[in-house]
């Protein structure tokens, strides 16, 4: 049997409690999204078990959104944070689906933080926790998750269920005749550990694209560097990766955060993310992207409900 094992400061839990509060009041409240979204839009939830018998009951539910009238034939594949619930993620996700995506935000195993194991003095920490929890393989002492809900595994199952409870719907266009994921269709994306995990799927296949939301967060302070794994040549070009970040992020600082990004290299090394607070798209064709909006929570305000995001979330999602 694994160790298990999260090392997290009184401080780290308690802004990670503070954000997943935020997380909910965000979902709770509609007032930035049009108000035909309710007339074209519509969700459902899944429980993992709904999709395979084998998975435990009780577990946090799918949450999937669909426009009725545009579509552009692409998969938004939306992972969330530490310790969130999909449905957290609703108005981004919502918004996905009024710009012709279909969109799945999954639920997985998110209970152990990336941030907890900075201070490992395994090199390959990272690497091995985002492998387990991405695909199953039994690589970490971190966590303990097996192929079945792994995250490639329950997108699969969750779309295989999808294709037949909505036959009229299309969704087994983002499965190969072999029922594996169809990549190339999928805009993989997600939120604190969820852009972690997005960014490292996006390594090991040729996704559309990969959008990262107040990460990825893998920065070893034992080594004072970024995970090994950022660093490795990866299956999607680099002209399909965006990123946003808050510059006053209170869970990561902003500083491990760039070093992130030049290790995947969407920074030189002297370079910052580009502030947008004030410009227009196409952001000066920038792909790694800051704001320094006000927010209670900066960690959650790049996915939280300020006039300025549904245009850059659209940016990030569409552009080619």
């Amino acid at each position: 049997m694994k160790i298990l094992y999260s090392i997290k400061t009184n401080r780290e839990m308690k802004f990670l409690s503070i954000a997943v509060l935020l997380l909910m009041l965000i979902s709770c409240k509609y007032s930035d999204v049009p108000d035909n979204t309710t007339i074209q839009n519509v969700s459902v939830l899944v429980q993992p078990i709904e999709t395979d018998i084998h998975y435990a009951s009780g577990q946090k539910r799918h949450y999937i959104v669909r426009n009725n009238k545009m579509h552009i034939n692409k998969l938004l594949l939306f992972i969330g944070g530490s310790f969130s619930t999909p449905k957290n993620y609703r108005l981004i996700c919502d918004y996905g689906a009024t710009i012709g995506l279909d969109v799945i935000s999954l639920s997985y195993p998110n209970h152990i933080t990336a941030a907890s194991l900075k201070t490992s003095k395994d090199k390959f920490v990272f690497d091995h926790y985002r492998d387990e929890i991405c695909f199953g393989n039994s690589v970490s002492n971190a966590v303990e998750v097996d192929v079945l809900n792994s995250i490639n595994t329950r997108t699969i199952k969750l779309l295989e269920y999808l294709a037949k409870k909505y036959p009229n719907q299309n969704w087994s266009q983002y499965l190969t005749a072999s029922n594996t994921l169809q990549w190339d269709k999928i805009i993989v994306s997600g939120h604190s550990q969820g852009s972690g995990h997005a960014s490292y799927l996006g390594k090991k296949n040729k996704v559309g694209q990969v959008a990262m939301f107040s990460g990825p967060n893998d920065y070893s302070t034992f080594y004072n560097a970024p995970a090994n794994w950022l660093f490795q040549k990866g299956e999607t070009p680099l002209k399909d990766y965006y990123c946003l970040l808050h510059t006053k992020d209170q869970i990561v600082p902003f500083d491990f955060q760039k070093e992130n990004l030049k290790a995947l290299g969407m920074l030189a090394p002297n370079q910052n993310p580009t502030l947008v607070d004030n410009l227009s798209p196409p952001y000066k064709n920038a792909h790694a992207l800051s704001i320094n909006i006000s927010a209670i929570s900066k960690h959650n305000s790049t996915i939280g409900r300020n006039s300025i995001l549904p245009k850059i979330w659209t940016y990030m999602f569409t552009t080619d």
